[in-house]
């Protein structure tokens, strides 16, 4: 199958969205030997594996196979034991619970406590810029704190616990960057692993840092005796992915690269200070005009046909979000950023179907009151020099957005 797809090119980084496109026409479905995997490029056929069970969620060992040279654990391995218990890598009937058990995080009335809570946190955060500031590191400085602050004020990590979790967290993310070498060994990935589990346990039990009342934390943890459909063990399985995804680079990326495309189309900065549907729209747009994951994994549960393609059983599939973001049969002038676009919520950053993304309502107040804190205070933000990226493609974001407060 070997084909030098340029999808696994670091070079694409900075604008990958011309090659989206090329590809798009010719090669909708393809083998990228830098993936190992089918890359699939545009927005239906992206929505329809995400729905389609014979594409599986539950993939895991798969993933270990292919980053650690066929590499196998026994089954009660921690990562096994995680993999197997979490929303994102499993199917039905076990997904559907797993997900239950969480709903006491994100009710109604739980996402109105955080509108509030995200609102004076992003404030605050903008508030703290000196007066005599007049050129900043927009990641540094803005981008990269939101979320942390948020983690703490919203979601319910004690402080006093950062240096402990971010530091874990960011030597598990390691494994779910890709394309790229392996930077961890699997022995150190697995401690990491385990020490997140430990500490989740220890949170819940109340021997680590103090919860704040009413956040995402503190309620998972009030219901724990009212769980029916899953065991404490799969709740502590379940806090450490939120842990993860709580300091995975994609909110930070989502304000970073959104604050860019700001940046270099004041015209749309305008329209958010004229338009409060603007305002409300804000999220979609940003996340659909440069995802931050730009694309996700399933694996063949039998052999399927794509675009004329035969994907074979146990197969690994990319699905390009970014891709799909801006599919030109779906979004008019896909290349523009437009807060004024009406269906700007139909991109996949947040997934689709039944694995759709539980942390889309918050994520998306992180975005709206970080920019409404930003131009409420800063209206007029310029480029001031070159932005630089990460080298990860999966994980696209800015590591450095030198930005004019004018």
């Amino acid at each position: 199958m070997g084909n030098l797809s340029p999808l696994s090119n670091p070079e694409i980084i900075p604008n990958p969205y011309p090659v989206y496109a090329d590809l798009a026409e010719r090669e909708p479905v393809h083998w990228c030997d830098g993936l190992n995997a089918w890359a699939v490029l545009r927005h239906e056929d992206c929505t329809g594996v995400l729905q389609d069970p014979r594409f599986k969620a539950e993939r895991m060992e798969e993933i270990l196979s292919g980053k650690f040279d066929g590499r196998t654990l026994p089954a009660d391995n921690i990562y096994n034991r995680f993999t197997s218990n979490v929303m994102m890598y499993t199917d039905a009937p076990r997904h559907g619970a797993l997900r239950k058990s969480t709903h006491g995080g994100f009710t109604r009335a739980a996402h109105e406590h955080y509108n509030e809570v995200i609102k004076r946190v992003a404030h605050d955060l903008v508030a703290g810029i000196p007066d005599d500031a007049n050129v900043i590191d927009a990641v540094v400085e803005l981008a990269e704190k939101l979320p942390v602050n948020a983690a703490v004020h919203a979601f319910g990590v004690p402080e006093e616990d950062l240096d402990t979790v971010i530091p874990s967290v960011d030597k598990v993310m390691t494994y779910w960057s890709g394309p790229q070498e392996q930077p961890v060994e699997l022995d150190q990935l697995l401690e990491h692993l385990t020490d997140l589990h430990t500490y989740a346990l220890e949170l819940v039990q109340g021997k680590r840092g103090t919860v704040v009342e009413d956040t995402v934390i503190a309620r998972l943890a009030a219901g724990l005796a009212d769980q029916t459909d899953v065991t404490p063990e799969q709740t502590v399985h379940q806090l450490v992915l939120l842990l993860i995804a709580l300091f995975a680079p994609t909110t930070p990326g989502s304000l970073g690269s959104g604050t860019l495309a700001f940046a270099t189309n004041p015209d749309q900065i305008a329209r958010f200070l004229e338009n409060p549907a603007c305002v409300d729209n804000v999220a979609n747009e940003v996340v659909r005009y440069n995802a931050s994951n730009q694309f996700t994994w399933r694996v063949a549960a039998t052999d399927v046909e794509l675009r004329g393609v035969r994907i074979k059983e146990g197969q690994r599939v990319a699905l390009f979000l970014g891709a799909a973001n801006r599919d030109p049969d779906v979004f008019e002038n896909p290349d523009k950023f437009d807060l004024d676009r009406k269906n700007s919520g139909k991109n996949l950053s947040f997934g689709f179907g039944p694995h759709a993304c539980l942390g889309r309502q918050i994520a998306s107040l992180e975005i709206k009151w970080f920019f409404v804190s930003l131009f409420e205070r800063f209206p007029v933000i310029r480029p001031a020099g070159e932005p630089e990226w990460n080298s990860n493609l999966e994980f696209r974001s800015l590591r450095s957005l030198p930005l004019s407060l004018g």
